[in-house]
Parts: structure tokens; sequence; C-alpha cells
């Protein structure tokens, strides 16, 4: 008994049609759910590409400001390492500044006594004798004062030389402390 009617057949297609829409419909959303899911994973895998590439910039960031505040340390370091030998030099100077200044008074003196020895007439052998040891002790004098000279001399080109060096290394500063902030420069915000 087989009971193959139209009604049965229409029925049967009627079925076999909706289950070939239906499975048509499974693979078409199965086919969506694929290209989603390789559009989330793009995205995923972009997301995560691009926490990376930050993240090494704001480590390149932070090392590259480590390394030049450590740089302006060292600056720091050596210019106060130069003014106070410039500090040192100055109190140097000074000191040889006020043994010329004494020298000067001395030579003076040795001058004034030279010319009273000279105005007395009698006995002109003692006389020549405090000549002679005051034109002596003027040529010890001059000798000291043109070491006090040398000294100051000598100081001031210590402090010119770490003036010049107090410059290189501000030089050397600005341009770090110009330099620092260009790492920020790949950053769009």
């Amino acid at each position: 008994m087989s009971s193959d009617t139209p009604e049965d057949k229409n029925i049967t297609l009627l079925v076999e049609e909706a289950l070939v829409q239906f499975s048509s419909a499974i693979k078409s959303q199965e086919e969506q759910n694929l290209q989603l899911g390789s559009k989330i994973s793009h995205m995923i895998s972009f997301g995560v590409i691009a926490i990376i590439l930050l993240s090494m910039g704001v480590v390149y960031l932070t090392w590259s400001q480590q390394n030049d505040m450590n740089k302006m340390n060292e600056y720091m370091d050596g210019m106060t390492n130069n003014i106070s030998i410039m500090s040192e030099a100055v109190v140097k100077m000074q000191i040889s500044m006020n043994k010329a200044e004494s020298g000067i008074k001395q030579l003076s003196h040795h001058a004034q006594s030279i010319n009273v020895t000279l105005k007395q007439k009698e006995g002109l052998a003692g006389p020549l004798m405090n000549i002679s040891n005051t034109i002596n002790r003027l040529q010890k004098d001059a000798h000291g004062f043109d070491k006090s000279v040398g000294d100051i001399n000598y100081n001031l080109s210590k402090i010119n030389k770490q003036m010049k060096s107090l410059n290189r290394k501000l030089s050397f500063m600005v341009q770090d402390a110009n330099r620092m902030p260009s790492p920020t420069n790949m950053f769009p915000f």
C-alpha cells in the first residue's frame, strides 16, 4: 500500500524544497559566521599588535628619557665640579692679589727708605750699605710680586678653561633638553 498521491508528492516536494532552503540558509549562516569570526580575529590581531607597538613605544620613550636624564645629571655633576674648581681658583687669585698688593706697599716703603738715605749727607758707608740692603729687599719683593702676578695669570687661565668646559657642557645639555621630547612625536596625540 503505497499511497503516492499527488498531494503526498506535493508535500514531499515542499518538504524537500524547505529542507534545501533550510540547508542553504544554514550554509549561508555558517559562511557569514566564518566571515564575521575572521573579521573579529583580524580585529583582535590588529588590536594586540597595536597594544604591543604602543607598549614598545612607551618602553622606548621611558628608556630614552632615562638616558637623557642620566646625561643631564652627568652634565650637572661636571658643571658643579667646574664651578668648584673656578671657586678655588678665584680664592687663590685673591690670595695672590693680596700678596701683590703687600709687595707693592713694601716696594713703596723701600723706595722711601732709599730716598731718606740719599738725603743724608754724612757718612756715606752706612747709607750705601742701607741702599744695597734695600735694593736686595726690593729685588726679592719684585720677585715675589712677579710670582704673585704669575699665580694670578695661572688662576685666570684655569678659570677660562673651566668656563669653556662649562659652556660646552651647557650646550650639550641644551641640545639634549631640546631632543628629549622628540620620541613623543611618533604618537598622534
